[in-house]
């Protein structure tokens, strides 16, 4: 028996490094066999430890995954800028780059279809949406009124992470400078002036 699985048994001690090893293992075999050919035994062997050690700490492969692509402490939309515009831009990059990564890109398309059985996988990730993104997002949105003016935040995650989705995972994107900044001209001036505009 392992010293870190003989502490975490007595007490509610969880050692660090098992859970930076098995996520470091998950998300190279998402970039080397995609998210069907990731399974726990795998990420078990590739960690260095047993299967039950994982278990203990989730409960399937798609809550191992959702925390190894998408950790709980990603950076919130700042609410501090002097030009909110370049931070939603800035948000747009960033959710972009993430998705580009190999382990997410692979990732996303089975954890989308595992959350739809999956009430409790469902649930963690609209909190975290909730307590992350978009409520920085959706404060930056009410700092700003003479600039966004009836703008829902959820709405603008939707046209953000939808696009982000299409773009990397169905029709494979690699020009993601480009993308952002056409992404951002769309978000930001729309594509039609809307009836009685000037």
């Amino acid at each position: 028996m392992a010293r870190s699985d003989a502490k975490h048994r007595l007490g509610p001690y969880r050692d660090p490094n098992i859970d930076t090893a098995v996520f470091e293992a998950t998300r190279r075999l998402l970039g080397e066999r995609g998210y069907r050919g990731t399974s726990i035994d795998g990420i078990a062997e590739a960690a260095g430890v047993a299967r039950p050690t994982i278990y203990r700490r989730w409960p399937s492969k798609a809550h191992l995954v959702y925390d190894a692509v998408y950790p709980d402490d990603a950076e919130q939309v700042q609410t501090t800028s002097r030009n909110p515009i370049k931070v939603i831009a800035g948000a747009v990059r960033g959710v972009l780059g993430h998705m580009a990564l190999a382990p997410a890109r692979e990732a996303l398309p089975g954890l989308m279809s595992d959350m739809r059985t999956d009430e409790e996988l469902r649930g963690k990730l609209q909190e975290r949406h909730s307590s992350t993104v978009a409520a920085g997002l959706s404060e930056l949105l009410s700092r700003n009124p003479e600039i966004f003016r009836d703008v829902d935040a959820d709405v603008v995650l939707d046209i953000i992470a939808g696009a982000a989705i299409h773009a990397l995972c169905i029709r494979d994107v690699d020009d993601l400078d480009s993308y952002a900044e056409k992404l951002c001209d769309v978000l930001f001036y729309g594509l039609i002036s809307r009836p009685g505009d000037s």
